[in-house]
């Protein structure tokens, strides 16, 4: 019962994750305010690893682990950086599941160099995803036109989402995962490290007029935004290292991978009136089909 509970937390914290993500978005007028906004919710869910890692007994690791951590929070800032700019071109439902669909990195890192198995779900699974590239494409199927800069950045952002999660999955298995909390909370430092390093360069390239002060920047309505996407990041990857041990990884990836675009898609529909007709939410369960048939 434990595990099904935090397995549904976990599906809950991936879909809230994007949901609110969207409104921080959209209070980012500069490409700086967007890095600014991402350094500080992975500033959250830094200060967050830290103490899960210090109840958990040390946030120490190797010197080769902390260069790996400094890559991971590199590609995750740029990862997440891309994100928003999709939010800014398309929806919410659409841009959660391209960026779900890095799992294919996953498993073609797995083939060639894990000797795991080319399964017939698995290779239904990539033809799924190449027939929903198309379908989401179709103005007639989303009832509205996506542009190629939503598109370009979706595909960004899952290519990085692809490999942050192949760098982490190496790692693991070299150190048998025994650096799991330190390697989180260092690698959400080195992100909020590149966002805000990046923030800064584009903030001093704006004329003075175009610049946010950070007064009206941290209005309490970005706060909450920030705070509830860095709690909600924390908890999706906390709880998916916690589920490590306790359920089968078969069960645990599908259910959050297919599980969270599906409460986004159902999330972006309530708060955000995103439209979502018949055509759209077969391909939206289509492509979580597809998720979970990677996974087996």
């Amino acid at each position: 019962m434990p595990g099904i509970l935090l397995l549904l937390f976990a599906i809950l914290m991936s879909g809230a994750y994007a949901l609110a993500l969207k409104p921080a978005n959209n209070r980012c007028v500069t490409m700086s305010d967007m890095l600014l906004c991402s350094g500080c919710f992975t500033c959250v869910a830094a200060v967050c690893s830290l103490i899960s890692g210090l109840i958990g007994g040390s946030v120490r690791m190797p010197w080769g682990g902390i260069l790996t951590a400094f890559v991971f929070g590199v590609f995750f800032s740029l990862c997440v950086f891309l994100n928003m700019k999709a939010l800014e071109e398309g929806p919410v439902s659409l841009t959660i599941l391209i960026i779900n669909f890095s799992l294919v990195f996953q498993l073609v890192y797995s083939f060639l160099f894990l000797n795991e198995s080319i399964t017939v779900f698995r290779v239904v699974g990539i033809l799924l995803l190449f027939v929903c590239m198309f379908l989401f494409s179709n103005p007639k199927v989303t009832g509205e036109k996506i542009s190629a800069k939503w598109l370009l950045y979706s595909i960004g952002s899952m290519v990085l989402n692809g490999l942050i999660s192949i760098i982490a999955k190496v790692y693991a298995i070299e150190t048998d995962n025994a650096y799991s909390f330190p390697f989180l909370m260092w690698g959400y430092v080195f992100a909020t490290l590149t966002s805000f390093v990046l923030a800064f360069c584009f903030r001093v390239r704006l004329p003075e007029d175009r610049r946010v002060p950070f007064g009206k920047f941290f209005v309490p309505a970005m706060i909450v935004c920030i705070l509830v996407v860095g709690l909600s990041n924390f908890g999706l990857n906390l709880s998916v290292l916690l589920l490590a041990t306790m359920m089968d990884g078969a069960i645990v990836y599908p259910a959050i991978q297919g599980g969270g675009p599906i409460f986004a898609a159902i999330g972006s529909r309530l708060l955000f009136h995103e439209q979502i007709s018949w055509k759209k939410a077969l391909a939206i369960l289509l492509g979580a089909l597809a998720i979970v048939l990677l996974n087996f």
